[in-house]
């Protein structure tokens, strides 16, 4: 089935689109992708609305397009047939209960070798776990499995088509609906179908059920799930203090946010204590989220306390630092301010936090074109006087100036919210503005982050040796701590970060 160009526009619109909003989409276990001439039904998490089909549009391997199913109601007007049509969409006749009809347009992609995305889910969310599967996709693919079976006719080109395999894939998104957070698109092994057919013959609907369920529980390894909101918080919480510096940017983000995830769940239920922790660290959270803190700038102060000269001196060295480096950034915050406002609007009156990514890049896809094009009708008419070699000039230097805000934003962002954390810090304990006690708060609030490493190092060490899912943290921190190498021979700020790993140091 041909795509076309509205396809490849759509696919440029979303690259473009999605390198400005996220710094990084990660993929892993890429190996894991079938062949580009095997029948492929990708079945991927729906966490982020049609942010989902985005990212997995732009960054599957070997940039192999794929299809994607809608309700065959939306392919009544020609014109939107014409553009479904172009980009590759199917149609599925959701009005029949018979298989082969139901996943007819399907079934003609699939004998053509190509893939076909899909979510078992049915619809975004935003849960702590994956959402219930439909069966949707197993009808699909053994549907598919019996017609080949039963029809054995070869293809056009003379080959004998082949079982579709279902290819598992896990969307991640640590803070999905935050400005230049993190993607993680994880691949598993591919499911073979042809181990479920002989069921299927005779009874579809339980053959389709096990696949079902076969495929929920290769996603679930792909991905983070907690049976609890509690328990991912205090994870995630967890893994801040124990990955101090790293962020979500942490590379094994998914296999160590599901091992303490884990513990918290089956330690817990026999340790008294444990379960103490997990709300402590539950609280720690929301209290950092009342206060509109990071932990990053509470653990500023693990070895000084916090006072009015400490809070006063740190402002006054990271706003000396801005204000160096504000001629060079302020000429595309000024032009991007527009957008930066509609981005924050966007997503502070949605109430669904599934919604929120999208609509800010929506905004962005809208207000971008109108900032660039008067950016560089403003250049070219009052920086070259509207000559013909200055358009050229003012064309390049949009291109640079994009480039070079694009590129240069993650710094620069960071240190604007660290400005504005230490700005915080100050007005609660320098002016002592704010009501319920902010400064009280405050200083609560780093002995809770001591309470808290502390006790999280010391479930580290106990467990160790005893559970697996500890155990899988214990060898990323060591893992961390083989990378710094000799620490004498770090400089001040890495020799700093290497003393927060002292305490799992052998030897």
């Amino acid at each position: 089935m041909p795509f076309g160009f509205n396809h490849e526009l759509v696919c440029l619109i979303s690259r473009n689109a999605l390198w400005s909003f996220f710094s990084d989409i990660k993929l892993e276990h890429v190996h894991n992708v079938p062949a580009d001439d095997q029948p492929t039904i990708v079945a991927a998490t729906h966490h982020n609305m049609i942010v989902d089909p985005a990212v997995l549009s732009v960054t599957y391997p070997h940039q192999r397009r794929l299809h994607y199913w809608a309700k065959n109601t939306m392919f009544i007007n020609p014109y939107a047939k014409s553009f479904l049509t172009d980009c590759g969409v199917v149609p599925v006749d959701r009005t029949t209960k018979n298989n082969a009809q139901l996943y007819a347009a399907t079934f003609e992609v699939l004998k053509l070798g190509e893939a076909v995305a899909v979510f078992p889910e049915g619809t975004s969310h935003t849960l702590p776990k994956l959402s219930a599967f439909k069966d949707g996709t197993s009808f699909a693919a053994l549907e598919y499995a019996k017609i080949v079976y039963e029809n054995n006719v070869p293809n056009a080109d003379g080959t004998m088509p082949t079982y579709a395999t279902i290819l598992p894939v896990g969307i991640v998104y640590p803070e999905k609906s935050k400005y230049r957070s993190v993607v993680i698109v994880n691949y598993g092994k591919p499911i073979s179908v042809e181990s479920y057919l002989p069921l299927y013959l005779e009874d579809p609907k339980k053959a389709a059920k096990q696949l079902t369920r076969a495929t929920e529980v290769a996603m679930e390894k792909l991905t983070v799930n907690a049976p609890d909101w509690d328990s991912k918080n205090a994870a995630d919480m967890a893994r801040w203090l124990l990955f101090p510096g790293e962020s979500v940017l942490i590379n094994d983000y998914i296999p160590i946010t599901q091992s303490l995830i884990n513990a918290f769940t089956t330690l817990g239920q026999d340790d008294v204590e444990i379960q103490k922790l997990q709300a402590s660290l539950v609280i720690y959270k929301y209290e950092l989220e009342a206060l509109l803190l990071k932990d990053s700038q509470i653990a500023k102060y693990n070895e000084k306390n916090i006072t009015a000269v400490s809070t006063t001196v740190d402002l006054l060295k990271r706003t000396a630092a801005s204000l160096l480096d504000l001629p060079l950034f302020l000429p595309g915050l000024v032009a991007h301010l527009p957008l930066y406002v509609a981005g924050y609007y966007a997503g502070k009156f949605e109430i669904y936090e599934e919604v929120r990514a999208q609509n800010k890049i929506f905004f962005g896809i809208m207000l971008v074109p109108i900032i660039y094009i008067s950016a560089f009708i403003w250049a070219w008419l009052k920086l070259f006087h509207g000559t013909f070699f200055g358009f050229f000039v003012a064309l390049a230097t949009l291109v640079v100036f994009i480039w070079y805000h694009v590129v240069s934003i993650d710094e620069r962002y960071a240190h604007f919210k660290d400005l504005l954390g230490r700005w915080r810090l100050f007005d609660a304990v320098v002016l002592g503005r704010g009501m319920w006690r902010r400064k009280e708060r405050i200083l609560h609030l780093k002995n809770l982050r001591s309470e808290n490493l502390m006790r999280i190092r010391k479930l580290i060490t106990d467990y160790n040796g005893s559970n697996d899912d500890i155990h899988v943290v214990w060898l990323a921190l060591r893992q961390r701590v083989r990378q710094f190498g000799d620490v004498s021979k770090l400089r001040s700020k890495k020799k700093a970060l290497a003393k927060q790993y002292e305490w799992c140091f052998e030897g």
